[in-house]
């Protein structure tokens, strides 16, 4: 099953195009310079969603063990010359655990959801190349990539511009990317699903970042995501009273994303505090906000310690349900528990450690979700919505 359809926890996904430099170490945003050494980074992570409670899942179907993910990333940074440089990357994927199938009404109206009858088991194998070209004052850094899983495979690509003004306290970046993906499900006896479909993505972003004083940093940047194809989950279905249907969405969608970083650092804590935040819109009528709390710092030992909270909200898809009542007229239907209403909470606390030529990092986060934490009022809550633990393992060696 794919991990693309079924909405792994973004934690799991690198976010790479809204870099910020850390305040408190340099009073600029200056352009960007070749590293002077090759290095190699290797990161482990351990991925666990809780189990459905046996109050909010079908006893009679399914399992209620959600996914177990094991992670293995490496990166190799090869500084060809002071103007050159090339990255190539690779990520591992072993994923087992029950998935949500579809959520039906119990004997007193209240909702229960149905898992998957079989423990999957997939892997994902990705593939990317990267490079970065330095000017005196502007960077351009293209990349490519190739990801497989069993039924799923996407080839995707983007450029990425940054230009620093001659003030040295202002610099833009701005770039795009596409992927191109094919969706192939696995079948299975008894159920119907489509047989081959594809989608694609195209994504534009535009970044400011300015440097107010020796301590502070501020970043906002604008994105713009175009989805076209197939946009429904293969896997999932919708409960009506004479039936069920296959879980059907619209066939395109656009994503509006604005964010706001700020930095600050502090000479009294001899730390630097973040604050992060983000609004969300698309035109299936969901808005989200995220708001994100850090402090960062290095003790006089040589330990960079951060730890962070982050809180998210956000708005039902306008053709959402739990369950159906009735046929809609759209023919638009679905009860995944990420286009539904709710809120959470994560918390986050990172460790490393410098030695010689080796860095080793050590990290924890906990997700939990709930239909409190909205900012809304919320009627019923999907009994679908996720709580997971992370834990990563990461070492860097420069040669």
């Amino acid at each position: 099953m794919s991990k693309k359809n079924n909405g792994i926890s973004p934690a799991l996904a690198a976010l790479t195009t809204a870099a910020m430099a850390l305040p408190g170490i340099s009073s600029t945003v200056s352009a960007a310079v070749a590293a002077n050494e090759p290095k190699l980074s290797l990161q482990i992570s351990r991925y666990d969603e809780d189990s459905i409670p046996s109050g909010d899942a079908d006893p009679n179907a399914g399992d209620r063990d959600r996914y177990e993910i094991d992670v293995l990333q490496v990166q190799f940074l090869y500084p060809v010359n002071e103007k050159f440089q090339i990255t190539t990357g690779f990520v591992y994927d072993d994923m087992s655990g029950s998935s949500p199938w579809f959520v039906r009404p119990d004997a007193n109206g209240d909702p229960l959801v149905v898992m998957s009858g079989a423990t999957i088991d997939d892997t994902r194998y990705d593939y990317r190349v990267g490079a970065q070209y330095f000017g005196e004052k502007f960077t351009i850094s293209p990349n490519i990539g190739y990801s497989k899983e069993k039924d799923y495979t996407a080839v995707f690509g983007g450029v990425q511009v940054d230009y620093e003004f001659p003030n040295k306290a202002t610099s833009i970046s701005g770039g795009v990317s596409v992927s191109f993906d094919e969706i192939d499900p696995t079948q299975e006896a008894g159920v119907v699903r489509v047989n081959n479909e594809d989608k694609e993505n195209y994504t534009f972003f535009g970044t400011i970042n300015q440097v107010i004083n020796k301590h502070t940093i501020i970043q906002s940047t604008i994105g713009v995501s175009i989805f076209d194809g197939f946009l429904s989950d293969p896997y999932k279905q919708v409960f009506l009273p004479t039936g069920n249907l296959p879980d059907s969405r619209p066939d395109d969608r656009i994503q509006y994303t604005w964010s706001t970083r700020l930095r600050r650092y502090s000479e009294l804590f001899a730390a630097a505090f973040h604050v992060d935040y983000r609004f969300y819109y698309d035109d299936w009528n969901v808005r989200s906000h995220t708001l994100d709390l850090g402090l960062h710092k290095v003790t006089e030992s040589g330990w960079a310690f951060d730890t962070s909270i982050r809180y998210y909200t956000q708005t039902q898809a306008d053709f959402y349900e739990p369950f159906y009542t009735q046929v809609r007229a759209d023919g638009e239907y679905s009860s995944d528990y990420r286009l539904s209403p709710y809120g959470s909470i994560a918390l986050r606390l990172g460790l490393s450690e410098t030695i010689g030529d080796w860095t080793v990092k050590l990290g924890a986060e906990r997700y939990i979700s709930d239909k409190s934490y909205s900012i809304q009022s919320v009627d019923v809550e999907n009994p679908a919505l996720l709580d997971y633990t992370l834990f990563t393992f990461g070492m860097d060696y420069s040669f």
